[in-house]
């Protein structure tokens, strides 16, 4: 009676994943496969990363896919690639290295003032241009950094520390051939 029992469970968990694989290949789109290696990841890996992100809505405390905040969203797309890194801007304010902040490269973190430190962090992905996860505008999005002449914008106007972790020691992920 135990045998038939285990025998049917184990023939219901076997139809139960062939009918969920079967639903799977239906939703979602073939691509093609990918391969983790660990290699150096340099800033273009990481805006790259950062950049499957936009539009994901904007949660206070958010840390994942479903909702990020600032910091949450910097921390996963590092982590991604096997770099941690602290949960909050403070705390990601006080790694890495402080390069000119005339001199910005892809992957570079900034950091802006709100009242208390670093309340605010974003990722330069070059061209004078940010990623990051805004309150005000409820999502992952580009901004401009700096703009021009009299036309400071709200980054522009509160940058107070730039870090560098990049390049590092990590992983991503290639296209199989």
């Amino acid at each position: 009676m135990l045998l038939t029992l285990v025998r049917r469970s184990v023939a219901a968990g076997a139809l139960a994943l062939v009918a969920a694989r079967a639903l799977e290949a239906q939703s979602t789109p073939r691509s093609q496969p990918l391969v983790r290696v660990h290699g150096v990841v340099d800033g273009s890996a990481i805006v790259e990363t950062a950049r499957h992100y936009l539009g994901v809505r904007y949660l206070l405390g958010g840390t994942t896919p479903r909702a990020f905040d600032c910091s949450g969203f910097i921390r996963y797309v590092f982590e991604l690639h096997g770099l941690q890194l602290p949960r909050t801007a403070h705390e990601q304010a006080a790694i890495g290295v402080a390069p000119d902040e005339r001199q910005l490269e892809p992957g570079d973190l900034l950091f802006f003032y709100g009242g208390h430190g670093a309340q605010h962090i974003a990722m330069y992905i070059g061209g004078d241009s940010i990623i990051h996860a805004s309150s005000g505008g409820h999502r992952v999005k580009l901004d401009r950094l700096s703009g021009t002449g009299s036309h400071r914008t709200w980054f522009g106007q509160r940058l107070i520390a730039v870090r560098r972790l990049l390049p590092a020691v990590g992983t991503f992920d290639l296209p199989a051939s």
